[in-house]
């Protein structure tokens, strides 16, 4: 029997409907929020593309930005390799390899405020692991703000912003490690008996055959790694509270701060902010998927 031309757009329909209604849906209300002010004023008052050009008068706005593109360049050039290295080590027979998957992935399911808060003892200034550690290294007592360390340069990360991302990563380089075993899994068998015929040494069949075979993988995990680190907001927020303002920002916890946590909430200019945001995640993610199509 043969179906009717309007059948496969008809089983798409509700996908469609749930994507509109809760992803075009408020982009759209953003969108049109962020040409108004509201929040400075009683009711809404159209200003056009005034938030806009604040906006880019801000120097906390570009300070967030800034902070997002440090954390997305760590993810792509420390997470993923780190994530990559150790899947590779657990595929091969490894002792105990369940536990050692299971250790590396917890994380990932963890509370975040539960992860901050065991962060926050470790990095505690005095008595904390972190300073125990360096204390013992250095044989005399150490103490030292962790996560208080403002900005010596307006173009400097803070150093607090470095140890917070050492959090992240081991939050989430499970869920990358195990991307990279399905891609490693994914690889036929036979080409590592040809290649051990062959002669082929270990690190020859890892560049050769591991690494060639794992680039759609690392397509996917590298995306999925920008679009984390442009929106990422919960550990930042609940772990850079004694930074000053411009030193704790991304942009996630900007536009929070700036629509709900200022007194009277500035939507309209926070809703700018979101845009510039997604306009942001466009621009990275669009010609990396771009690419990727193209090479396929």
């Amino acid at each position: 029997m043969k179906s009717h031309p309007a059948t496969p757009y008809a089983f798409l329909l509700p996908a469609l409907a749930v994507y509109g209604l809760f992803v075009l849906v408020p982009i759209a209300g953003s969108l049109r929020m962020s040409l108004f002010s509201w929040g400075d004023t009683p009711t809404p008052v159209f200003v056009g593309l005034r938030n806009y050009a604040q906006l880019l008068g801000d120097h906390v706005f570009w300070r967030a930005l800034y902070n997002n593109i440090l954390l997305l360049v760590a993810s792509l050039l420390l997470q993923l390799p780190l994530a990559a290295a150790v899947a590779m080590l657990l595929s091969y027979k490894t002792l105990c390899k369940p536990l050692f998957r299971m250790s590396f992935f917890a994380p990932m399911v963890m509370p975040t405020v539960a992860i901050a808060i065991l962060w926050q003892y470790i990095y505690l200034p005095e008595g904390g692991l972190a300073s125990t550690l360096v204390s013992k290294l250095l044989g005399k007592p150490f103490a030292y703000a962790w996560l208080a360390q403002p900005s010596s340069s307006p173009w400097l990360p803070s150093p607090s912003m470095f140890w917070i991302f050492v959090t992240i990563c081991w939050q989430f380089t499970g869920f990358h490690m195990v991307l990279f075993m399905a891609g490693i899994a994914a690889i036929p068998e036979e080409l590592y008996e040809a290649a051990r015929l062959d002669g082929a040494s270990e690190f020859q069949i890892c560049r050769h055959i591991v690494i060639p075979g794992l680039k759609p993988t690392i397509a996917v995990s590298a995306t999925l790694s920008i679009i984390g680190s442009l929106k990422y907001f919960d550990l930042i927020y609940l772990m850079a509270a004694g930074l000053p303002e411009a030193d704790r920002e991304v942009m996630a916890t900007y536009i929070y701060r700036l629509a709900f946590d200022q007194g009277q909430g500035r939507f309209g200019y926070g809703s700018a902010a979101a845009i510039m945001l997604l306009l942001v995640a466009i621009a990275v993610v669009v010609p990396i998927q771009w690419s990727k199509r193209k090479r396929q």
